[in-house]
Parts: C-alpha cells; structure tokens; sequence
C-alpha cells in the first residue's frame, strides 16, 4: 500500500514535469527526462524500509529482467509506430514486456549476470535503432492533453497494482515493473503527433537509460 502511495504521489509530478520539458525542448528531451529513476528511488526506499537490506538487494537483481523487458517494449514499439496505430503498438510492446520477465526473471539470479545480458541488449538496441526526424517539432496540444494524461497514468497504476495483488509472484513482478510513464507518454505522443514523436521519446529514454542501469542500480546493490 505504502508502494501505491509513493506512485500515486509522484506519478503526475512525472508526468506533468515530462510533458512540459517536451513542449518545451522537443519530444527526445521527454524521453532523456524519463530515463531519471524518479519514482524507482523513492519506491526502493519503501522497500528497504518495509523489508530491509537482503530484501532490497534481491529486489534489485530481480528488477534487471525488467530493465532488460523494457529494451524489448521499446524496439517492439518503435519498429511497429510507422505502420500500426498506437493500440497495436502497445498491445504488441506490452506483451514483448511480459514474455521478457516471464523468460528473463528465472535466470537472472546474479546482479552481475543481469547487467552483462543488459549491456548485450541494449547496445543491440542503440545499434539497430529505427530511423527518425530529429529536427521535426511538436505542434501544440490542447490545455486538457496533459491532465488525460495524468488521468491515464493513475488509472493504469491502479489497474496494475489490482492484477499484481490477485496473481502469484511471477506475474506480480512482471506487471510490478511495467513501465507505465513510457507507455503513457509514448502512446498519447503516437496519438497526438504521430509515430515520429513516439520514437524520439524512445530514443531520448533509451540512450540515457544506462544512468539507472549501469550506475545507480549497482551502486545501490554494492552498498548494501
């Protein structure tokens, strides 16, 4: 509970500090924005907190099957956004998600395991990354875009933390890690300005990912 306190209470603040940092520097900016671990510190505090250091370290290993799922979402999404509106493009990219953690969490039993497979998929990532406009701008939005946004966000972290209490713990972890401020900003960015916008949101996130997953990540764990 205290878990959905700390997603419901910085959530909008992410999604509305995202929103304005991409209307004002464009659409790759919103993505770099996102790849700030924002909510997941603030999250991995509740956890340390609640259930202490060997907990939260297991915790962390554990979360690289979704650091690494995310790189599927994300090359899912992008090479689908120019030919398929955006409910098919989330569709798909949500399900690359959970096949990843289903096959992934198994396996990564080792902190340094689960950076090695990171640094192997997300460089194959950024090498076979989609074509995009880099200089194409944003047209305006309307005043309410943001505040649906936020309204989507919410929404989905209630629908995700409902499934994750009535599932085993597998599948809980899976929807635990879904990353629901790409999903938002992407879909409502395909939908709003096109599968261009989308990508470079991606693409901002993707490049600037590394800071939470070969930096703070492992440094959380050593320190424990």
């Amino acid at each position: 509970m205290l878990i959905l306190a700390v997603k419901l209470l910085f959530a909008p603040l992410f999604v509305i500090g995202t929103y304005f940092i991409q209307k004002r520097f464009g659409a790759r900016w919103g993505g770099i924005s996102m790849a700030v671990p924002f909510i997941l510190v603030p999250i991995l505090l509740v956890i340390y907190l609640q259930h202490g250091s060997d907990f939260l370290y297991d915790s962390i290993v554990g979360s690289y099957a979704g650091q690494i799922a995310l790189l599927f979402f994300i090359a899912t999404y992008t090479r689908m956004a120019p030919r398929f509106n955006w409910p098919i493009c989330i569709a798909a990219s949500t399900s690359a998600f959970l096949i990843g953690v289903a096959v992934l969490n198994p396996l990564i039993k080792d902190l340094w395991v689960g950076i090695a497979l990171w640094i192997i998929v997300w460089t194959i990532s950024v090498k076979e990354f989609v074509a995009y406009d880099r200089n194409a701008k944003l047209p305006p939005a309307p005043k309410w875009d943001i505040w649906l946004r936020v309204a989507s966000a919410l929404f989905l972290i209630f629908t995700i933390t409902q499934f994750a209490e009535n599932l085993g713990p597998q599948l809980s972890g899976a929807f635990a890690t879904y990353p629901v401020m790409t999903s938002i900003m992407s879909t409502f960015n395909h939908y709003r300005f096109g599968s261009n916008s989308s990508t470079a949101l991606m693409h901002g996130l993707l490049q600037y990912l590394p800071a939470t997953s070969l930096l703070f990540l492992p440094l959380a764990a050593l320190s424990l």
